[in-house]
Parts: C-alpha cells; sequence; structure tokens
C-alpha cells in the first residue's frame, strides 16, 4: 500500500532501528531520546495516514496495531521483553502499521518483524556451537549452544551472565556448571552472575571478582542484542519478505 506519509514515517522507523540497533550492539543500552523524534513525527504521519484511508476494511488493522503495542507494554512491566525491544516495537506497530512498499497478507508489520526476528535469532545457537565445537571448548550442550569460554580477569567485559559457579576450597578455585534448568532463574537470586553487574558495580562485587581473576577461563553466555535481529526482521518485512505470509500463503 503506497502512501507518502507511511513511507516518511516508515523511513523515521528504520533509522531508529538502526540507531537502536547499533547502541544496543555496543552497550546493551539505548537512550530513551532515541526513540523520541521517530515517536513524534511518526505519530503525525501515521494520522494523516489514517485519515485518508480509515475505511471499514482497514480497521482490523488500526485495532490489531493498538492491540499488539498495548501487549508490548504489558510484556514490558511484567519482564517478559526489554523495555527498549517493548519501545522499538510499540513505535512501528503505531507508527507504521502495514507496509508502504509490498503487499501481503497478514495486516500487521510489527507482527511479521518480530516473526522474521524469533526466526533470524534461531541461528545464533546454530552458531555457538560451530564456534564452540571448532576450537574445543567442551561444556554441557545448552552452554555449547549459548555461550563461550572467556579470560577469568575479562568476564566483566562480556554481555550476558556467569554460566559456572566458581568457588575456593582449601585454597583452591573450584568451578561448576549451572545446570540448565537452574539457569533461567539464576540471575534473580545471584546478580552477581549478571556480568553487567560486575562491570558498573566493582566494589559490591569485588569478591566475584577476585575469584574471576584466579580463572583462567570461565564460561559466559552470549548475550543477543534483540534489537538486531528485530531491525533485520523489518528491513525484511518492509520489502515483502514475511515468514507469517510465507506460513498463511501455504496454509
Amino acid at each position: 500500500m503506497f502512501s507518502l506519509p507511511l513511507c516518511l514515517s516508515a523511513a523515521a522507523v528504520l533509522l531508529t532501528f538502526l540507531v537502536a540497533a547499533w547502541q544496543d550492539w555496543k552497550t546493551r543500552t539505548v537512550y530513551r531520546a532515541v526513540w523520541y523524534p521517530a515517536a513524534v513525527f511518526g505519530g503525525i504521519c501515521a494520522v494523516i495516514f489514517w485519515m485518508e484511508h480509515l475505511q471499514a476494511e482497514a480497521l482490523p488493522v488500526l485495532l490489531l496495531s493498538i492491540l499488539f503495542a498495548a501487549l508490548c507494554a504489558v510484556f514490558a512491566l511484567l519482564g517478559m521483553f526489554g523495555k527498549a525491544d517493548a519501545k522499538a516495537l510499540i513505535l512501528l506497530s503505531l507508527t507504521v502499521p502495514v507496509t508502504p512498499f509490498a503487499h501481503w497478507i497478514f495486516p500487521s508489520l510489527a507482527v511479521s518483524t518480530l516473526v522474521n526476528a524469533g526466526i533470524l535469532s534461531l541461528f545464533v545457537p546454530g552458531l555457538c556451537l560451530i564456534y564452540n565445537l571448532c576450537k574445543g571448548n567442551r561444556a554441557p550442550f545448552w552452554l555449547m549452544c549459548s555461550g563461550k569460554p572467556v579470560a577469568g580477569c575479562r568476564a566483566h567485559e562480556q554481555f550476558g551472565f556467569l554460566a559456572e559457579t566458581i568457588r575456593t576450597e582449601n585454597g583452591q578455585v573450584v568451578k561448576e556448571f549451572v545446570r540448565l534448568r537452574e539457569s533461567l532463574f539464576s540471575l534473580r537470586g545471584n546478580p552477581e552472575r549478571n556480568t553487567r553487574n560486575l562491570r558498573e558495580d566493582p566494589e559490591r562485587y569485588a569478591q566475584t571478582r577476585a575469584l574471576l581473576e584466579k580463572c583462567d577461563t570461565v564460561w559466559v553466555t552470549v548475550g543477543i542484542p534483540l534489537l538486531v535481529p528485530l531491525t533485520a526482521g523489518l528491513i525484511l518485512a518492509l520489502f515483502g519478505i514475511s515468514a507469517v505470509d510465507i506460513l498463511l500463503s501455504l496454509l
């Protein structure tokens, strides 16, 4: 559906995604000010778009966009989504409800973007496994697919969490892999596992950092900056490459 306001809004949102993805990749933090220009400009463009195209057959698209944005906000409040990821999807859903560059079956650009991003993220475990096999690294299979060993003295520089429990016994450093089921909830009760905490609050976690200094290597999970696959998923979806549509067309 070609629409000049929608094209301008899509360009502004895509530029915002690219900037946010870069920040997420470099620091795993996205500044709040990044979202404001596209939110204002895209919001104005979206209002103009709907004033031109709000008809009975387009009403479900508008309702779906609002519903999806509301669900993203709820998931962020419940801690199921990162706040930056939720803001990105809310911005996309409300300002670019459909792509202006292609025709497809499913009426939500944001949903297609999220599904595309989820599929792209599935490549990460395979890449981690190949990397560890090539390097001769050995760990439980789930960790071979989600982490890598790094020098203990540099563990705090990584983005992820410590996948080994480290302690001293009789003056010797002892390491033990975290079990998969424990890893899902370990950060809640063990904030010292979060490498970001080690990096940003060294005094509070001085004991953990001292233990890491004594380790040649320690396994750390790979933290995926979700905005990177989200941006890639958006680029694909904008030009009509949507996993949702492919599935629906097959059905």
